[in-house]
């Protein structure tokens, strides 16, 4: 599979509770967070690119940019449906 075909847009994530200071920079790069009671909802802004890291493993792996260049790292736990975000640059 060439690089170009696993690279899809985002627009939304669903996340375990967020640090304060995680969200504001975050939110510093266009997203929007809603907090719930248990988990976040985390809103890409339009341009925001998604592509699959390989090797697979048991937990997907995905490379996110945003428009403006800040990359996040995710990874999607599929028993609790959920992704975590690790903040790159």
């Amino acid at each position: 599979m060439s690089e170009l075909a696993r690279i899809r847009k985002l627009e939304k994530l669903k996340t375990p509770p967020m640090i304060d200071e995680a969200k504001e920079i975050i939110k510093e790069h266009g997203c929007a967070i809603v907090k719930y009671a248990d988990y976040c909802v985390v809103t890409f802004p339009e341009g925001t690119t998604r592509m699959e890291i390989l090797p697979r493993l048991y937990n997907e792996r995905y490379q996110i940019t945003l428009p403006d260049g800040f990359q996040i790292r995710q990874m999607y736990d599929r028993c609790q449906e959920q992704s975590l975000l690790f903040l790159l640059s």
